[in-house]
């Protein structure tokens, strides 16, 4: 018997983003070095994939999305320290935060475990993912690489987590982290911890779009997209008052414009459909982002996002038209339009 569970966390820190634009919209992404196997190396191919697809990797081919081992120790070190006081606590901890003293304390935050790596950001994004297991007999876990890629694939299937995943940090770093014990002398308990470290240290490894220029996600060759989102195991959750007995909605599509442009979009004139048939949906954007940045007390959406979102899932195995239009500003953006093919 097993019974598992996944819930994840997120919060974004941004300081004095300036936008400028140029360059070109090559997508190449710079091969990371992870070991083949890892949890990294598959949460790796899925981000770098996505991003790339999607043009996240931004206008200039020379800055792009690359591995920092400054993060990728800070990220491993904070996964540890959550797989750790999980055990020691008999709960499962998922947190930003680190308390003094803990054993593994390296910062309570996620810009002072940076910064204890050496990592003198400017502006700073974490994104968390875990899983639990209790079973009574092993089940047939997936290997680790899997499990990285997993990992990402349920951040990019957020609303938060997504635009965090999507951040403009050129410099990036994962960790993973696992242990198993004995809940009693039939039944295991397996803690895993994923985060994600992206962010910049001076202005020229931030990721711009360029002036105008407005990137999806999904966009046009996304595959493999979940045709369903609980919010309530997303922490904030977007839609506050919908619990995990809720239906689920469908996969949210975002929005980004380079900040400090304000991105807007026609809900009159945007769809999604399938076969002609409209998929109705709702947009969430700064102005009714139902949550807060604790640190800041600004909504977790900034102007320069949207997230359009299907308020029914999707069917698995199909593809769906995707039609936006809206404007940069008081001028309007190019319509924007993709097909999407789910999975299961």
């Amino acid at each position: 018997m097993t019974n598992p569970s996944s819930f994840s966390l997120s919060l974004i820190l941004s300081l004095s983003l300036v936008a400028c634009g140029g360059g070109d919209d090559s997508t190449t992404v710079v091969p990371a070095s992870y070991v083949p196997g890892l949890a990294e190396q598959g949460a790796w191919n899925v981000l770098s994939e996505a991003r790339s697809l999607c043009g996240f990797d931004g206008a200039n081919p020379l800055v792009k999305l690359t591995r920092n081992a400054k993060l990728d120790a800070a990220a491993l070190s904070h996964s540890k320290y959550l797989v750790d006081r999980s055990i020691v606590t008999g709960d499962s901890v998922l947190s930003h935060l680190e308390t003094p003293g803990d054993p593994g304390f390296t910062g309570v935050y996620p810009w002072d475990r940076a910064a204890y790596q050496g990592y003198n950001y400017k502006a700073l994004a974490e994104i968390l993912a875990a899983t639990v297991w209790e079973y009574s007999y092993p089940p047939n876990f997936p290997t680790m690489q899997e499990r990285g890629a997993n990992s990402m694939r349920s951040l990019l299937n957020t609303v938060y987590h997504l635009s965090g995943a999507m951040y403009e940090g050129a410099d990036v770093g994962f960790g993973a982290y696992m242990k198993t014990t004995m809940i009693n002398a039939t039944t295991w308990r397996e803690e895993y911890r994923f985060g994600s470290l992206n962010g910049y240290e001076n202005i020229s490894r931030r990721i711009t779009l360029g002036t105008g220029k407005v990137v999806t996600y999904p966009c046009q060759g996304s595959t493999n997209v979940p045709p369903e989102f609980v919010p309530a195991d997303e922490s904030p959750n977007p839609f506050p008052a919908m619990t995990t007995a809720s239906p689920p909605v469908g996969p949210p599509i975002y929005l980004k414009v380079d900040a400090p442009q304000v991105l807007s979009v026609n809900t009159a004139s945007s769809s999604i459909t399938l076969n002609g048939m409209a998929v109705p949906f709702t947009v969430l954007n700064n102005d009714n982002d139902p949550n807060e940045d604790p640190i800041d007390g600004e909504p977790y959406i900034t102007p320069n996002e949207v997230f359009v979102i299907p308020t029914q899932a999707l069917l698995p195995n199909t593809s769906y038209q995707v039609t936006l239009n809206g404007k940069v500003g008081l001028t309007a953006f190019p319509q924007i339009t993709f097909t999407m093919q789910t999975g299961q």
